[in-house]
């Protein structure tokens, strides 16, 4: 059974490359099957923009499964973007609230928790 659902913002994809806590979680998600990591696919591409190969290094890790927008999902990121979210990470935050009910809630993984104060959403701090 999945316990941990952790949503990955484009922040924290970019930070694939070099930060350790980040490859931890990559690395404990391949041995710990209750975990299970979340790409949007708009913070993917985001990420990909800010460091280019990271769409394909994500594409081969079988740990990391993306998460398509919709139209609703689209609507609700153009809302927040005009709120002066970007993108990578206003997807990252319809997707933790709209990930599938398993009888668990989804956190934000991610390198820039300032990023989601104020915004109801439980956040792993994987800056520290």
């Amino acid at each position: 059974m999945i316990l941990h659902h952790l949503v990955l913002d484009a922040p924290t994809l970019v930070a694939l490359s070099g930060n350790r806590q980040v490859s931890a979680l990559v690395h404990r998600a391949y041995f710990e099957t209750e975990t299970r990591l979340w790409a949007p696919t708009l913070s993917l591409l985001e990420a990909d923009r800010e460091s280019l190969g990271i769409a394909e290094h994500v594409g081969q890790l079988e740990v990391i499964h993306t998460v398509d927008l919709d139209c609703p999902a689209v609507l609700a990121v153009a809302q927040l973007s005009r709120d002066g979210v970007p993108p990578g990470i206003g997807a990252a935050i319809h997707a933790a609230r709209h990930l599938p009910e398993w009888g668990t809630d989804a956190l934000v993984a991610t390198v820039e928790p300032k990023a989601y104060e104020g915004r109801g959403l439980p956040v792993l701090d994987l800056h520290r």
